[in-house]
């Protein structure tokens, strides 16, 4: 049993339509509040494990081991007052993060959960398509980007978006590329290709061991997505002020800061959907979302430790680098996945 169906059981003395119609809503409110706690706890793992990185203690002031902080601060940025520039394109300017934020937030609603103990299949949304629809949310959020730096009236802010837009036309490319063989290997063990609830089941194999070169260039171009260093190359903090988020400050400027952290816990997930098995695992009728959730940590943690760890690579260098070899490398892996499929092994 889902959980849909759980609540609507619990919801049924109010009648079949009021009762699914109820129980859609409570479900997709579960999500929202999942995907809002998991952003505000990324900034706080974020700032304590570059602590423990830098040899620091990080937030420790605020609550018990500091954990109050992420709070402190959003009831800060509700509180800022908002300055907007002169000369700005007014609803394209206000409209910019909502865009993003959105689209993140819906993003979480497509994702294949697993089953947790009593509560059921954790998934919200059950598509043949759910893989298009979730890219497609994805492919939304660089328009904000976009808008925000446009719009705003701000050298630095129109440079940093144009940028971003350089480097994400670079990396999208190979990264359909790479989702195209996984749809290719699904698709050859009779599992729906274009879902990603059918993408898990299809992987008694996790697809990173069939195809690692797949799983290096979708963790690559994910990460130049979430656009954090070495791949910021939207803010460029060092050069551009703050990129497009320049002109950006209070309740605003925060939905961009929670989107970047909120990319970065999307995308992991992503990845262990597709590459890592997902919810599967031992017991996996029974506590698939707490392995899936597993996976999803640990690429967590890869992540930050490249953003920690690595210098802003330069952009005319970084763009090359999805032209000249990630691009060719996704078509290497995606010959030899038809090479798989072909020969059965898949």
């Amino acid at each position: 049993m889902n959980l849909l169906t759980r609540i609507a059981t619990i919801l049924s003395f109010l009648g079949h339509y009021p009762a699914y119609i109820l129980a859609y809503i409570i479900e997709t409110l579960i999500v929202i509040i999942f995907a809002t706690v998991v952003v505000a706890g990324m900034v706080y793992f974020f700032r304590k494990y570059m602590a423990r990185v830098q040899m620091r203690i990080g937030p420790n002031r605020v609550g018990k081991f500091g954990i109050l902080q992420v709070m402190a601060d959003g009831l800060k940025l509700i509180q800022k007052e908002s300055i907007m520039p002169q000369g700005r394109d007014d609803l394209p300017y206000k409209v910019a993060p909502l865009i993003i934020f959105i689209a993140l937030i819906m993003g979480f609603i497509f994702i294949p959960y697993g089953p947790l103990a009593w509560l059921g299949t954790l998934t919200v949304t059950h598509s043949d398509v759910s893989l298009v629809i979730l890219f497609a949310l994805i492919a939304i959020m660089p328009i904000g980007e976009l808008l925000s730096g446009i719009v705003s009236n701000n050298k630095y802010a129109v440079l940093g978006s144009l940028r971003g837009v350089a480097k994400d036309v670079s990396f999208e490319v190979p990264m359909m590329l790479s989702v195209l063989a996984i749809v290719m290997m699904a698709s050859a063990r009779n599992a729906s290709p274009l879902d990603l609830n059918g993408i898990v089941q299809a992987q008694n194999i996790p697809f990173a061991i069939l195809e690692p070169l797949g799983f290096f260039v979708f963790l690559i171009s994910m990460a130049a997505r979430a656009s954090y260093s070495p791949f910021d190359m939207g803010e460029s903090d060092s050069e551009l002020v703050t990129g497009n988020t320049t002109e950006y400050s209070g309740l605003r400027f925060g939905m961009f800061y929670l989107g970047l952290f909120g990319t970065i816990f999307l995308g992991s997930m992503i990845l262990s959907t597709l590459y890592l098995g997902g919810y599967n695992g031992p017991f996996v009728n029974y506590v698939g979302f707490i392995w899936l959730l597993i996976k999803t940590l640990v690429i967590v943690v890869i992540s930050l430790t490249i953003w920690l760890s690595m210098p802003r690579v330069r952009i005319d260098k970084f763009v090359s680098f999805g032209w000249k070899y990630l691009l060719p490398i996704s078509f290497i892996n995606l010959v030899l996945t038809g090479f798989l499929v072909l020969g059965g092994i898949s």
